[in-house]
């Protein structure tokens, strides 16, 4: 009998602790401050058309001394009188005594001016990063009438469009080369501002165009030197030596030939070059690199630029209307650069280029030359870019 009433006892204790506890936890939490959640009272002011930035503090909540303070810190980081129309700024606010505690400036591009202001009223600035994101897109489609509106049909942004016929420049002409029924693939990114949504960059990482039987690949490799290029899937640079024309031309009106009747003298002697029929003011263009060995006037070739290239090429370009900007006797030009613009000056019928091109003093055909690649990836590099290459091919449904 007495064990029953020890144990029932030590039983009564026991519950009388434990609901101690379990009280004191519940009191504990029954009683904890729950901090308010308040909402960001955030302005923002997007600059117009002629809006001058100090000018424009009259639309926000801003006093005149808050105008200053922020100012001041302003200047240290951006030219105020240079602020575009679609810049825009945000000021925020304490939901506790309505003062500023933030203010960002965004202006173009990836960086904004951060400005604030501490508890003890101390205000400083610092520029700042906004966060961006890539996306990787896909476009395909077919030719119906030019490479411009198939593209755009399938959703390509302009400048997309205009990379892909800069990097198959060297193998197409998409003017006059394109035939109804050719197709064309591309995989292409773009970088974003999150902030902004604006487009930051964007850049093609794989392209593919088909005419015919013929397949032209571009994959945009970064070789171990740093430097980026688009190669073939067999790693050849797609970029040539030469360009495969030195101006956008309508037809070509004269081929090269050892025997041709001249339409003005009347009577035959050799054509060793090419005429490219385009309107007056065309501009025309070096096909590769190399140093300006004439800039002149040089008789039945009117106005008349000499390039001469490495391993023994010499180009030339005749009947110019005028010259390009810089282009004299001794200037250094790169492939592409604009040297002069079609003209009809010297022995001429008609608004045209006299093209031609010799090797080691010897004139040749150049429709008929076969380009070579700028650099071929060797070794280690091309095995890794043909793995790299392979990949995307499958996403072209080139491989299985």
């Amino acid at each position: 009998m007495k064990k029953i009433l020890i144990y029932t006892a030590i039983f009564i204790l026991s519950c009388i602790m434990v609901f101690g506890i379990l009280y004191k936890k519940v009191s504990k939490l029954e009683y904890t401050p729950v901090q308010p959640q308040y909402d960001l009272d955030i302005e923002k002011v997007v600059i117009g058309q002629g809006d001058v930035l100090a000018l424009t503090f009259s639309k926000t909540k801003l006093s005149r001394q808050d105008y200053s303070e922020i100012l001041s810190e302003l200047k240290k980081n951006v030219n105020i009188n240079r602020c575009m129309p679609g810049d825009f700024y945000e000021i925020v606010y304490s939901p506790e005594n309505g003062q500023w505690t933030h203010f960002w400036y965004y202006p173009s591009g990836a960086e904004f001016c951060s400005i604030k202001k501490s508890s003890e009223g101390v205000v400083f600035s610092e520029k700042k990063s906004l966060s961006t994101a890539t996306e990787i897109f896909r476009a395909s489609g077919t030719i119906d009438s030019s490479l411009w509106e198939s593209m755009s049909s399938a959703g390509t942004p302009a400048d997309i469009i205009l990379l892909f016929a800069d990097i198959f420049a060297w193998q197409m002409d998409f003017l006059t080369d394109t035939r109804k029924g050719d197709a064309f693939k591309v995989i292409y990114e773009i970088e974003q501002i999150t902030k902004k949504n604006t487009r930051l960059s964007s850049n093609i990482l794989a392209a593919q165009y088909t005419s015919g039987s013929k397949v032209y690949n571009a994959f945009l490799y970064k070789k171990s030197n740093g430097e980026s290029g688009y190669f073939d899937e067999e790693g050849k640079s797609v970029k040539s030596a030469f360009l495969k024309a030195p101006l956008q031309f309508r037809r070509i009106s004269s081929h090269f030939t050892t025997s041709r009747k001249h339409p003005i003298l009347k009577y035959a002697r050799p054509h060793l070059g090419i005429d490219y029929a385009a309107p007056s003011g065309t501009p025309v263009s070096t096909i590769g690199d190399g140093v300006v060995t004439k800039s002149q006037y040089s008789g039945g070739f009117g106005n008349y630029v000499e390039v001469k290239h490495a391993n023994g090429y010499v180009s030339s370009y005749g009947h110019l209307l005028k010259y390009g900007r810089g282009i004299k006797r001794g200037v250094r030009v790169k492939q592409g650069q604009v040297i002069g613009y079609v003209g009809s000056t010297g022995l001429s019928t008609g608004p045209h280029l006299d093209f031609r091109i010799k090797k080691d003093g010897k004139f040749f055909n150049y429709l008929t030359m076969k380009q070579p690649p700028v650099t071929t990836l060797k070794g280690e590099e091309k095995k890794e870019f043909l793995q790299y290459a392979d990949k995307l091919l499958e996403e072209f449904g080139e491989k299985e």
